[in-house]
């Protein structure tokens, strides 16, 4: 059995949807004709961390700044202490790992992908159970349902995110090490640590930090692109309707940018190679 909630918004059309989930994945799908959010959370286990994580899961609606806002909060999976726990005669010590590994070490119970394998140091689990691969129980998963001309912004650790179809107004993501996948956006605003991030286009506004993530726009036709990293490479192919600069700035990163020779570049690394192509 799985647990999920589901969140719909009060308000109907075009909306801001804000997400915070420490890890897992989380799909965007805008869909014409759809006339309020709805965003879901679920898991594919029904007992454990992750399961109480989803059903602690928490919603508000309100307005800011004139712009109907739905925020979903999902907890943090409980754990993050060193423990040992006991099997049989032997032991091991381990760190608690969350759902973006599908393991959880808490006490004397392990969970691995959502289901328990070890209940209060005694195994449970029938021998040749199987919780890995593709799809392993455990993992969260958040489906964002738009309107059209919705955005998203996702504070995240680890969860990917990935836009399975529509363009968005505004992308805007801090992560630590997730990923993204988009399609068309007006504006796309990110940080990250070591996440790769690849847009399919963007309209208006590119504003990324990165340390070691890679960075691609593949058409881009805005008047405004900025990306800061330090070794995560650049990537960038304009569209005869962007005009302004593009500027990049890395250590050691390589920048390269095609289609356009019409904008100004200010572009700048220190070790990295930059490669100007039509």
């Amino acid at each position: 059995m799985s647990t999920e909630q589901t969140f719909t918004a009060t308000a109907a059309g075009q909306i801001w949807a804000d997400i915070a989930v420490d890890s897992g994945i989380v799909t965007v799908t805008v869909e014409p004709g759809l006339k309020a959010a709805r965003i879901t959370v679920r898991t594919p286990t029904d007992e454990g961390p992750v399961a109480d994580a989803v059903r602690n899961t928490t919603s508000y609606e309100h307005v800011s700044n004139g712009r109907n806002v739905l925020t979903v909060c999902v907890p943090k999976v409980q754990g993050g202490t060193c423990t040992t726990v006991q099997f049989g005669a032997g032991s091991f010590s381990s760190m608690v790992f969350t759902a973006g590994t599908g393991t959880v070490v808490s006490g004397g119970d392990v969970y691995v992908g959502g289901q328990q394998i070890v209940s209060n140091g005694r195994v449970v689990a029938e021998a040749g159970t199987v919780v890995s691969g593709p799809g392993a129980a455990g993992q969260i998963t958040v489906d964002v349902r738009l309107p059209e001309l919705s955005s998203v912004r996702l504070e995240t650790t680890s969860a990917d995110l990935r836009v399975l179809q529509g363009d968005l107004q505004v992308l805007d993501v801090c992560s630590l090490s997730g990923d993204v996948e988009a399609r068309g956006v007006h504006t796309f605003r990110g940080k990250t640590t070591s996440g790769d991030f690849e847009v399919g286009s963007v309209a208006a506004k590119v504003d990324v930090s990165s340390v070691s993530g890679d960075v691609e726009v593949e058409a881009y036709g805005g008047s405004d692109f900025r990306v800061n990293t330090v070794s995560g490479d650049v990537s960038v192919s304009a569209t005869p309707a962007a005009s302004g600069s593009i500027d990049v700035t890395s250590v050691s990163g390589d920048i390269t940018s095609r289609g356009a020779g019409h904008l100004a570049h200010r572009t700048r690394t220190v070790s990295g190679r930059v490669r100007p192509r039509q």
